[in-house]
């Protein structure tokens, strides 16, 4: 049947997919170009997702922000405080609140004010308690509350109104209501970045490696498909004629992997779905009123990935020969200039964006670092294909047939070498990223952590109650063996705390050493003091011990808390204690301020990081998987006939040296200098960290990396090439 009219096209279509069928690559394009879109999509689709849970987020925190007033008012009908408590080594937000009218309309999520002693919780913040062993530790729990009152299901949040006398009328604030164009600052919103923190996130760390796996997939073992629309040009056909064949060679792949992240997408849509590793249950209903940009996002990735594939599909132009010509212009010099202008931008803009104190440099820091990493495979390309002239020159004068084969080879093939070592680049840049999020931190969090790590919870500082009634039940209530001593620092001449003093009994003072309760007689060098003083005073200060009552110490604001055999305190029943008679109770190991933020940090945005990093380096691991097999195939059967001429198979080992294993030593190198270089922004403006033994660990991994994939071209491409013959 003639090819024309309306038809053609479907049989250009049928052409392109008969074509696609059988063989290892086909196989490996196949599953590529599937992972590709989907990957792709997915990405997109979590984009988007972040966006509607952020909007949610607003939307309910500003529903149930206080709107403060003045105490006097008569629109005051709230009393209420913030407050915050560590469960589960995180920080998470009590909220005392109180009706001052009898028609005061209680917060969103909660069906009826509670009485005093009474609590309502959140689900997830319930559920912690109970796992520590002490579900009533704010008061009665006669509730739970509702979603519509909480920023996502899996917040931790409680609103309890304190037993008469445990606040004073002086401590409370005032609101008139709740609801207002301010998102209220409690729950996980302290541990929430804005919105373009996670569409960056997501970007540079996901959907940057599946754009790099698209391109791979559409390219890995492309020379018979170059071939291919080399030769249906030379028949004639035009550009759109060989986009047909193109895309029926990849609408398979993309249209299973397009229906399955439509699958899971729609999954997410029908009910609230738990994200492994980060923990997060992702809202249902945020994601329904984004419905159309959720479809959107999965049908443009099942749009983009074909559209690659037919324009990385070319055919060589030449105007003096007939033959079909299979790939194109050399034309990473094109990209590879904007190399340095990325890392300036990156490595010198964000400094100058940051002037000021401005959170301008963030969004600088991104493009530099991504460009950068886009943009360093076509320079460590523009290398290689310098190296294979060197290495040319070097085969003729030493009479060497692997570096020569070699050299030809790279100088031939460039866009190959340049798919080759892309992943390991990307890699590199990414896991370094990681690292230098994850450490983010300041010097204070790693000295708590430090202290933490060597004291554990064997000293606990808890807030001295407001009277000594309170102060006597409390101590009355602490676990046995647990003994107190009351903490009063005195400022020097220069404002700094130089001198403290500890008040405690005689078991108190025998628990740090102290005999016959005679203070002098105290180890001082007891290391829980030790850190307790470094935490607490100015160099050369001074550390006192007395023998007293801790209820009675007159100026002191703090309780240490520590057991004279040094195990650690039961922490949960400390606390259960502690709020029986105080509202505002404090209960915390050294540095705990410092490291219940950390730790939150850890929990809600470092396991993000982490998570997303590890599914752009698998993304890249794969890519790296179809890019070589496909290479190493195509170049086995190139080589194959060298087995007659050589006699051996060492011209297999030479080249595959040259071919494979030095281009991907140079990325490693090139690599590991671009990332310690864009690392240095981070390190002196956000506190990161990016230890040299770390770089030269990526380095070593990604130079054994290079010498698995020499020795696994070398076993390609031997054995493609035993199977030979004449004619082939």
């Amino acid at each position: 049947m003639p090819l024309r009219g309306g038809r053609l096209w479907w049989q250009l279509l049928r052409v392109g997919r008969a074509a696609a069928r059988g063989g290892q690559e086909g196989r490996l394009r196949f599953a590529g170009l599937l992972l590709a879109t989907l990957a792709v999509a997915l990405g997109a689709a979590a984009v988007v997702a972040g966006l509607a849970v952020h909007d949610g987020r607003e939307a309910r925190g500003s529903a149930r922000a206080p709107q403060y007033t003045d105490p006097e008012s008569p629109r005051a009908a709230v009393r209420l405080f913030p407050a915050y408590d560590t469960v589960g080594g995180t920080q998470k937000s009590l909220v005392y609140l109180r009706p001052a009218v009898k028609d005061a309309v209680p917060p969103p999520g909660v069906r009826r004010w509670p009485r005093p002693g009474e609590v309502m919780v959140s689900p997830a913040l319930r559920r912690d308690l109970a796992r520590e062993g002490t579900p009533d530790r704010y008061g009665t729990v006669v509730g739970t509350i509702a979603p519509e009152g909480l920023e996502v299901p899996d917040e931790r949040l409680a609103y309890a109104n304190p037993r008469d006398g445990l606040m004073d009328d002086d401590q409370w604030l005032a609101a008139s209501g709740f609801g207002g164009t301010q998102r209220a600052h409690f729950g996980d919103a302290d541990f929430v970045r804005p919105d373009s923190w996670f569409v960056l996130s997501a970007c540079g760390f996901f959907l940057l490696p599946a754009l790099a796996l698209t391109v791979i997939a559409a390219r890995a073992g492309a020379a018979g498909r170059d071939r291919r629309v080399a030769l249906l040009r030379a028949l004639g056909a035009g550009t759109r004629a060989r986009a047909w064949v193109s895309l029926g060679e990849a609408v398979p792949p993309v249209a299973a992997g397009t229906l399955l992240a439509a699958v899971l997408v729609a999954t997410a849509l029908i009910g609230d779905v738990r994200l492994p590793y980060v923990d997060f249950l992702l809202p249902a209903a945020d994601l329904r009123r984004w419905a159309p940009a959720l479809c959107a996002a999965v049908l443009g990735a099942g749009l983009l990935v074909p559209a690659v594939v037919v324009a990385l599909h070319r055919a060589r132009r030449s105007g003096t020969d007939t033959r079909p010509v299979a790939g194109g212009r050399f034309r990473a010099g094109r990209v590879a200039w904007l190399f340095p202008v990325f890392l300036v931008v990156a490595v010198y803009g964000t400094g100058l964006a940051a002037q000021g104190g401005s959170l301008a440099w963030i969004p600088v820091y991104f493009t530099g670092t991504v460009g950068v990493l886009a943009t360093a495979p076509a320079v460590v390309a523009l290398l290689v294909r310098r190296l294979g002239v060197l290495l040319v020159r070097a085969g003729n004068r030493r009479g060497a047939g692997g570096v020569l084969v070699a050299g030809r080879w790279v100088h031939a093939h460039p866009g190959t070498v340049t798919r080759l070592v892309a992943t390991v680049v990307i890699a590199i840049g990414l896991v370094t990223q990681v690292q230098l999020h994850m450490s983010r931190v300041g010097a204070p969090v790693r000295e708590a952590r430090a202290t933490h790590a060597e004291l554990g919870d064997r000293v606990l500082l808890a807030r001295m109650p407001d009277t000594p009634a309170q102060r006597r039940a409390f101590l009355g209530e602490l676990p046995a063996g647990t003994e107190a001593f009351a903490l009063r620092t005195t400022a020097g001449p220069t404002g700094e705390p130089s001198r403290m003093t500890l008040t405690g009994s005689c078991p108190a003072l025998a628990a740090v050493g102290g005999r016959s309760c005679d203070p002098r007689t105290a180890d001082v060098t007891d290391r829980r003091l030790v850190r307790l003083a470094d935490w607490y005073l100015a160099p050369r200060g001074t550390l006192a011990l007395h023998k007293g009552d801790p209820a009675t110490a007159k100026g002191a604001d703090q309780l240490l808390l520590l057991r004279g055999d040094g195990k650690p305190l039961p922490v949960a029943a400390v606390k259960q204690a502690a709020f029986r008679h105080m509202a505002l109770a404090d209960v915390e190991p050294l540095g705990g301020g410092e490291l219940a933020g950390s730790a939150g940090w850890d929990a809600h945005l470092g396991a993000w990081i982490r998570s997303l990093g590890f599914l752009g380096i698998a993304l890249l691991a794969f890519a790296a998987l179809i890019n070589n097999l496909g290479d190493f195939l195509h170049l086995g059967r190139r080589l194959a006939p060298l087995t007659v001429l050589a006699g051996n198979r060492r011209v297999f080992t030479t080249t595959a040296l040259w071919a494979v294993g030095a281009p991907l030593v140079l990325a490693a190198l090139l690599g590991c200098l671009t990332a310690w270089w864009l690392g240095s922004p981070m390190v002196s403006m956000a506190g990161a960290t990016l230890p040299a033994s770390f770089m030269l660990l990526l380095l070593a991994a990604a130079t054994t990396f290079a010498a698995t994939a020499w020795w696994w071209a070398t076993r390609t491409t031997a054995r493609t090439a035993s199977e030979w013959h004449p004619g082939m």
